[in-house]
């Protein structure tokens, strides 16, 4: 080591550029370890020579005036262990130093503000002890906000703003998914009163479109969130939601019926969902369990309170006039959903988004993907078909047929917040939805022995209350599987596509089965359980490859 360095460690002076820092060796501070010294931060490329005489505060701000800072006793190198000096303690720690504070000035280096004025008075050993005992007692530096990559702060959860998401969320999925997992109503009334010319499986599309691009619409969302659009996506997703369900009330063909119903629908839907939900969970972390079941719960809402306004309406007012009332309960709702929602501060991304290669090397990201669409690819057969079934094999009342739905649909509601207070408090998303989606597929199998109406009933709420967990808990467990808040949006949307595409092709896929049986409907239960069955052994083995067989919470 240099004489020149060897002095300044001595007289408890060092050089605080990278460079000089980055020079000295542990075993060259050994004289200094035991005190905390004054530091100069200087330009380095300036042509600065300090004098070996440099126990004077005089002699630093000569030569460096307002570059200069205090830090504690080193360790291994110039930065570590440093005091963070905020704006709010320069005052108080000036004064308890017993030295008068000078103006705000900021090193060029450190952006560390100096807290002390020129002048020629020495530090004494007492305000050098009152300076470690500072560094020391943390509770008097407050504490800033945790922030990531790009700004990113951590979010509240909770809070008055963070919980009225929850509600703004709940309304939004009431008209979004609830209106879609209401399509049973629809798929009976077409296939018997509407549209009898048309097989199951094109009259499915229709609801299947819906379905489909209310998360397909998230690969298109995401992005235009990050760049700062969300009232456009939101908004604007409200605004054709209303429009498209008002114009379905004008539709008397198959075809028309597609367009409106299920793509323009669909689209409405799926800006407002998917904008609607990415929002809600920037509010919350250990939360984000309850405040998604409580979200996501609006579909059981949404398919309860639609099914009834269908049953009391449809046959009294005629078909147009209750999809009529239907879309001004939509109106009505999303209203308040949209004065609510709006960005968190510090968590919209300034950059650009672009693809996650890497979510490709995952293994239990992919996994995790594959089981997600294998679960949904059968999941909502029960939803569409359940009212059908009991007209078609059982010979039910288009009343007691519909009534089976809304059973299916209320116990859906528990079963959305059960799971997820149980993966907020004990084991996680994850270790939640893998039981549930194998106990969704067991109340499939069940359903093929069926053959009254009290079995069926009992069917259709053992599976609206096993199928909830799916429901409510594919966002968090998807959001679990991010490796960093930069990525979140891009690894739901690419997961939210795969679900679409399961959704788009799973209830024509059991149309298309139960025309081909004659109208039987053995082989589309058997598909339906088969594969959420299937989706369930994936999501346990992402488990496993993620973390094990270990109990842990995931």
């Amino acid at each position: 080591m240099s004489t020149r360095k060897s002095t300044f460690i001595n007289q408890g002076m060092y050089l605080a550029d990278v460079e000089s820092s980055a020079s000295f060796g542990s075993s060259e501070l050994n004289g200094a370890i035991d005190r905390p010294f004054p530091i100069p931060q200087y330009d380095p490329q300036s042509s600065l020579d300090i004098p070996n005489n440099l126990c004077t505060k005089a002699n630093v701000c000569s030569e460096a005036p307002s570059m200069y800072t205090f830090r504690p006793k080193v360790l291994h190198s110039a930065s570590r262990n440093s005091i963070n000096w905020y704006h709010g303690n320069h005052t108080k720690v000036s004064n308890q130093l017993g030295i008068e504070r000078a103006s705000n000035r900021r090193s060029r280096l450190s952006f560390t503000p100096s807290v002390f004025q020129i002048g020629t008075e020495v530090l004494s050993i007492e305000q050098i002890k009152e300076l470690g005992r500072l560094k020391d007692d943390t509770s008097e530096i407050p504490e800033t906000p945790q922030k990531g990559p790009a700004g990113y702060t951590e979010p509240p959860d909770g809070g008055a703003m963070a919980w009225a998401h929850t509600v703004a969320g709940h309304l939004v999925v009431f008209n979004a998914q609830g209106l879609n997992m209401s399509y049973g109503i629809f798929q009976a009334y077409y296939q018997n009163v509407m549209l009898p010319t048309n097989s199951p499986a094109q009259i499915a599309w229709i609801g299947s479109f819906q379905i489909f691009l209310l998360f397909f619409m998230s690969i298109i969302v995401s992005p235009l969130l990050d760049k700062g659009y969300f009232r456009l996506c939101f908004n604007g997703g409200s605004a054709i939601l209303v429009m498209s369900v008002l114009m379905t009330s004008f539709c008397t063909q198959w075809w028309q019926l597609l367009v409106i119903q299920g793509i323009l629908t669909g689209v409405g839907m799926g800006f407002a969902f998917g904008s609607g939900v990415i929002i809600l969970m920037s509010y919350f972390s250990k939360r984000m369990g309850v405040a998604t079941g409580i979200a996501a719960a609006g579909s059981s809402t949404g398919g309860i309170f639609f099914p009834l306004i269908a049953e009391k309406l449809i046959f009294n007012i005629g078909y147009a006039w209750t999809v009529r009332v239907m879309a001004l309960v939509v109106l009505l709702t999303l209203i308040p959903a949209n004065i609510i929602a709006r960005e968190r501060p510090g968590h919209k991304s300034r950059g650009k988004t672009t693809m996650d290669w890497s979510a490709f090397q995952d293994i239990p990201y992919l996994l995790m993907m594959a089981g997600m669409f294998f679960s949904f690819l059968g999941i909502y057969f029960g939803f569409y078909c359940i009212a059908t079934f009991g007209e078609a094999v059982l010979l039910l009342s288009p009343s007691d047929s519909t009534s089976l739905l809304i059973a299916m649909n209320a116990a859906n509601l528990p079963g959305r917040f059960l799971p997820a207070l149980i993966s907020d408090a004990c084991i996680g998303p994850l270790n939640t939805i893998v039981p549930a989606t194998f106990l969704a597929a067991m109340q499939i199998f069940i359903w093929i022995g069926s053959t009254t109406h009290n079995s069926l009933l009992v069917v259709a709420c053992l599976y609206g209350f096993s199928a909830a967990g799916l429901q409510s808990l594919y966002s968090a467990t998807i959001f679990s599987f991010a490796p960093d808040a930069t990525k979140v949006g891009i690894r739901m949307a690419m997961v939210f596509v795969v679900i679409g595409v399961a959704c788009l092709t799973g209830a024509p896929i059991g149309g298309a089965l139960i025309a081909s049986d004659a109208g039987g409907y053995f082989y589309a239960q058997l598909f339906a359980g088969c594969s959420i069955l299937l989706g369930a052994m994936l999501l346990l083995a992402a488990r496993v490859v993620k973390s094990g067989w270990l109990p842990q919470r995931v």
